[in-house]
């Protein structure tokens, strides 16, 4: 949840390429559970026809509910269109009735010639063996096709990086056929009932359902964008989370502990939507699209948000008890709460799940919270704050129910929700960012007080914080404004000399050699000067964005040296 300014390029490089391996993972589990063959199917006799209509009856239907997700579009000759909402798409069942011959290939070629256009529709040949699938994936070709063959294994033409979601879906409505037979039930669903199922509005070729796109999880992906937006515009080294990122995502409302402590309660929400350099929004954007969507579409809009908000809170108040002077802000805290939700519905709640979870499908979770865990012991990344957020959000889903069957999902109050969201900001970066001031984070600080060392009076930032060493007959303050200011201020003042030129020779050797001419994030500039026989240096550590404010400030320091 938190990218510390010094190392957040790195973190951020290493959190990405984590999320990558997760993905590579996740798709390596998934190839290598699927190549299974279900026997059962031939011991049976339950050859293409047979087989379509208990895969159709599988696909619409959900322990005994028929699901609001999935509706016959069209019923043309042996083939069944049916349209799924999410990524899934449309499926074309097409069982092979010749056994897998050339007969089959003409009607092949004809839906796959009505879909080429389609990349959201997915042709599922049922039926005959493995030269006979080499054939079926050269008709239709290259419309993206799956095939079934008499032993019930699946065989893919393309794989690549496309979506995953209409192979999931076959292969788990058909391991759940092969336990319905084991249990001596094989349910089914025959052309002429499907015929009377169609959907009243389907007419002629319908249209494929539009994938889900849930109204929280883009309200919540659109929030933590324009906050960033604002964070840029506040300061460019907010893309690269470098320089004065850290004090802009602090006045905007990062967690801080002692802040909170200090009554600014709102931080713990307004955390989430801020982000330390584009690749660390990237990526966390990526990760709650995602998740967000499915879980969303799941369980609702309502509940979904009150999910996110619970988790975000679990892994702000997790960070807030484990670290006492860093400040942490960005989505994954939520993210992992989302994450940490999917694993109770995968292996406890079971039945807010819209089908039984394929073992590879378990085997995948299980190896993406394995790689996630490795991911939080990167320095720098807050492993509290996604721990806090994975357990509020998996305890949190015990209690949650999957939205309602009876009735397709159709979030009406868009409005509502949108709003809800718009609340949550400005309560969190809103009321910070004007209490803050986080337009000020990259400005010099004001001049408030004086450090008087000696008889010499030195001026001392706005809220800065003082301490004071003294080696070698030189006196070294520091001056330092905390999370909330880039800049920090430190004087070096020699004891009194006999006369002007001895101060002068101990000037010389004064000018601290931490100045900095080249083109980096941070930059020190040094101005010397005598005061009262005294050789007194003031030297001012700044992002180098700010290098004219840093001028400014250390002009109007030695002005006011007395």
């Amino acid at each position: 949840m938190t990218l510390p300014h010094r190392l957040g390029r790195l973190t951020a490089t290493l959190f990405a390429l984590a999320l990558v391996a997760v993905f590579l993972g996740f798709r390596s589990f998934l190839r290598a559970g699927r190549r299974s063959t279900r026997p059962i199917f031939l011991q049976n006799g339950i050859f293409s026809g047979r087989l379509t209509e208990g895969l159709l009856h599988a696909l619409i239907s959900d322990r005994g509910y028929v699901r609001t997700d999935t509706r016959i579009a069209a019923v043309s000759g042996p083939a069944i269109i049916l349209d799924r909402q999410g990524a899934c798409g449309r499926l074309v069942l097409y069982p092979a009735l010749a056994l897998g011959r050339e007969n089959d290939l003409p009607g092949l070629r004809t839906f796959a010639a009505r879909h080429e256009s389609d990349r959201s529709t997915t042709i599922v040949v049922v039926g005959g063996g493995e030269v006979f699938g080499r054939s079926a994936f050269e008709a239709t070709a290259p419309v993206r096709t799956l095939h079934i063959d008499d032993a019930g294994q699946v065989r893919e033409a393309r794989g690549g990086f496309r979506s995953s979601a209409p192979r999931l879906v076959i292969e788990s409505a058909l391991d759940r056929l092969a336990a319905d037979l084991r249990d001596g039930a094989f349910p089914s669903l025959d052309l002429e009932t499907a015929r009377s199922l169609v959907s009243s509005d389907s007419e002629g070729d319908p249209k494929p359902n539009p994938a889900f796109r849930g109204v929280v999880t883009s309200a919540l992906t659109l929030a933590i964008v324009l906050c960033f937006a604002v964070e840029v515009a506040i300061s460019r080294d907010s893309l690269r989370g470098a320089g004065a990122a850290l004090s802009v995502v602090y006045r905007m409302g990062g967690i801080h502990q002692p802040a909170i402590l200090g009554g600014e309660w709102q931080r713990l929400i307004a955390a989430p939507f801020l982000h330390f350099g584009l690749l660390h929004l990237v990526v966390n954007g990526w990760a709650q699209w995602s998740l967000g969507a499915p879980i969303e579409f799941l369980i609702g809009p309502w509940r979904f948000l009150a999910l996110w908000v619970g988790s975000a809170l679990g892994a702000s108040l997790t960070s807030v008890a484990f670290h006492q002077s860093s400040v942490s802000a960005g989505a994954s805290g939520a993210i992992f709460g989302l994450l940490g939700a999917f694993a109770t519905f995968v292996f406890l709640r079971k039945d807010v799940l819209p089908q039984p979870v394929p073992r590879p499908m378990r085997n995948g979770v299980l190896a993406t919270l394995l790689l996630n865990l490795m991911i939080s012991f990167i320095p720098s990344i807050d492993m509290a704050a996604h721990a806090g957020g994975f357990l509020t959000g998996a305890v949190m889903a015990l209690g949650l129910v999957r939205r309602g069957r009876s009735t397709p999902f159709a979030p009406a109050r868009a409005g509502r929700l949108r709003l809800a969201v718009s609340v949550l900001v400005l309560m969190g970066v809103g009321v910070t960012s004007v209490r803050e001031r986080a337009d000020l984070s990259v400005r010099a600080p004001q001049i408030q007080s004086e450090h008087q060392v000696r008889d010499l009076r030195l001026p001392i930032p706005k809220d800065f914080t003082v301490s004071e060493k003294r080696i070698q007959g030189l006196i070294t303050v520091d001056a330092e404004g905390g999370p909330a200011s880039p800049f920090s201020v430190t004087y070096k003042v020699s004891e009194a000399q006999t006369d002007e030129q001895a101060a002068l020779r101990v000037l010389e050797t004064l000018r601290s050699k931490a100045v900095s001419t080249e083109a980096t994030d941070w930059i020190a500039l040094s101005r010397v000067g005598i005061r009262n026989l005294s050789a007194i240096e003031i030297l001012v550590v700044a992002p180098a964005s700010g290098r004219a404010e840093a001028e400014k400030l250390g002009a109007e320091l030695a002005k006011r040296v007395r």
